[in-house]
C-alpha cells in the first residue's frame, strides 16, 4: 500500500511540474497555414510547408516574438508576421 501512495504522489508531482505544449493556428495570406507549438516561455516550434523550424523567443517592446537563423515569427493580439529566408508573409490566428 505504501508503494501504491508513493507512486502516486510522485506521478501528480511530475504531472504537475511538466507544462503542457500549447499549439496556436494561422492562416497566412499566401493561403498556408503556420503552425506554432510552445514548448515553454523560451521555446518554439514552427510548422510551415511540410518543415519544422525551432524558435527560440526573444525580447520584444510588443507582442511575441521567435526567431532562428533563418525564421522570424512575431505575433501580436490574433496577428502575425512571418519572416523566412528574407520572404514575408501576414498570418491570422485561426
Amino acid at each position: 500500500m505504501y508503494k501504491v501512495i508513493l507512486f502516486t504522489i510522485s506521478l501528480l508531482t511530475i504531472s504537475a511540474c511538466s507544462e503542457k505544449a500549447h499549439t496556436n493556428v494561422y492562416s497566412c495570406d499566401n493561403q498556408k497555414m503556420a503552425t506554432i507549438i510552445s514548448h515553454d516561455a523560451e521555446s518554439a516550434t514552427l510548422h510551415y510547408i511540410n518543415k519544422r523550424y525551432e524558435l527560440t523567443r526573444q525580447r520584444s517592446a510588443s507582442g511575441v516574438k521567435l526567431n532562428s537563423e533563418e525564421v522570424l515569427f512575431w505575433t501580436k493580439a490574433n496577428e502575425a508576421v512571418l519572416i523566412i529566408d528574407g520572404n514575408k508573409v501576414h498570418c491570422n490566428l485561426k
